[in-house]
């Protein structure tokens, strides 16, 4: 009897404990749609909201246990992956393909100029703290460039011109690809000890062309079967989804970048009509419902994953010293990004009158977060390895609020500068009807 009495409470245990899963669930995503409704009446990023309801969640009220917690940041690279790889099709999905060829040149010099110095500042800071060269240049590497999970959904919602959203959205996939490419590279030569720039320069080109590459020619073979095979439109967004996991572990198997290949599938699918004439092959418009289910999924991705990225991070090692590094090297990175786009962006002709969104546009994210365990993966030192994991996961967050605040101030003068504007054609209105009303008289 008393076997039995466990049993059944043992049964109850995990029944309460699923029940309590799924309000879990369902509270994550009550939050996640709250904090779109937020940003579109505040301008302050959802991406905040919800890394700090992680923290809350994790390491302040301490809602898992050790076994638990391991097993989480054991998915770490696994939920990194399918985040970025969702997110960057949506955006390729919704990016014009032709502006973006317009846009390509422009974004990838902005992207490596904004990446070098942020890179270099960042090193220059760490001397100064006792680090070498290769780990301050690493941790550069790692914080060097803005994140797409964070930039392509938060500039889809603002309202400014197509060529800035298209800018900012390369440059965010560009550099997500490029942080990961020099940081690997950086990490192998603290590894061996070895220098040699000709290489990384070449694995930076490979990981970019190949993915490019791969991406397309996939892209426009899928579309071609889509066209050609009926039984397959029946079940065409799932089949897709298939087909770009697929994509992606081909591409990084060969040694490319995954994400680069993602983004240019979806732009290749989203464009498909044009594209298909331009090549002069036979059209076929994707399914309309696929843009919009794939918004639906990337939603309750990315809500979770920032909640996670809150509870993977570890106050017990948090110190003051940290902290203050931490913002000092926010505020660098901040500088960097302002000098670079008041030095560059007056050669770029669409994108001068969104100079201050482009420069306060910084937030870092998932390829930061995932970056950040690779020195303690690869066996560095273990005060660099945990001081980096601190110092970035309060950069993400530190990013994020500048960003946010930024933000938040350019939409109230955008906001002011539209009323001043309408104010001034009523009053033009009032000028021209007082000056017709005496000639009506006559």
């Amino acid at each position: 009897m008393p076997l039995l009495l466990v049993k059944f409470r043992f049964l109850v245990n995990i029944v309460v404990s699923v029940e309590s899963s799924f309000l879990l669930v369902a509270v994550i995503i009550f939050i996640g749609f709250f904090g779109l409704v937020l940003f579109n009446k505040t301008k302050i990023s959802d991406v905040l909201i919800l890394m700090l309801l992680g923290i809350i969640i994790g390491p302040i009220l301490g809602w898992f246990d050790d076994l638990t917690m391991n097993l989480i940041r054991s998915l770490a690279p696994f939920f990194a992956s399918l985040v970025l790889i969702m997110l960057l099709f949506e955006g390729g999905l919704k990016l014009n393909f032709f502006r973006v060829i317009r846009e390509l040149k422009a974004a990838a010099v902005f992207t490596v100029l904004v990446f070098a110095v942020s890179t270099i500042i960042v090193a220059s800071i760490m001397q100064l703290f006792g680090w070498s060269i290769i780990e301050g240049l690493l941790l550069g590497a790692i914080i060097g460039g803005t994140s797409s999970t964070i930039v392509i959904p938060l500039i889809s919602r603002m309202k400014t011109k197509p060529e800035t959203k298209i800018m900012l959205s390369l440059e965010s996939a560009i550099s997500d690809a490029l942080c990961i490419v020099v940081t690997l590279a950086l990490l192998q030569i603290a590894v061996t000890t070895t220098v040699d720039f000709q290489q990384i320069g070449q694995e930076v080109l490979a990981a970019f062309s190949i993915a490019a590459v791969l991406g397309a020619l996939v892209a426009l073979l899928w579309l071609s079967l889509l066209r050609d095979i009926k039984k397959l439109k029946e079940r065409q967004y799932i089949l897709t989804i298939a087909v770009l996991f697929t994509l992606f572990f081909i591409v990084e198997f060969v040694g490319s970048n995954g994400a680069i290949a993602a983004l240019v599938f979806g732009l290749v699918l989203g464009n498909s009509r044009e594209i298909m004439k331009f090549l002069k092959m036979r059209e076929i418009a994707l399914d309309t419902n696929i843009p919009l289910f794939q918004n639906e999924i990337s939603f309750f991705i990315r809500t979770f994953y920032f909640i996670y990225i809150g509870v993977l991070f570890e106050l017990s090692f948090l110190n003051m010293n940290i902290l203050l590094l931490a913002i000092a090297l926010g505020l660098s990175l901040l500088a960097a990004r302002i000098i670079v786009t008041s030095a560059a962006i007056p050669f770029f002709k669409t994108e001068r009158e969104d100079a201050k969104l482009i420069a306060i546009m910084m937030p870092r994210g998932l390829a930061a977060a995932v970056l950040a365990s690779y020195p303690l993966t690869f066996g560095l030192n273990l005060d660099f390895a945990m001081q980096t994991i601190q110092i970035v996961f309060l950069i993400i967050l530190l990013s994020n609020i500048i960003t946010s605040i930024g933000v938040i101030a350019i939409s109230r003068a955008s906001g002011k500068g539209q009323k001043k504007k309408v104010e001034t054609k009523d009053a033009l209105e009032e000028i021209k009807i007082g000056v017709k009303e005496p000639a009506a008289s006559q």
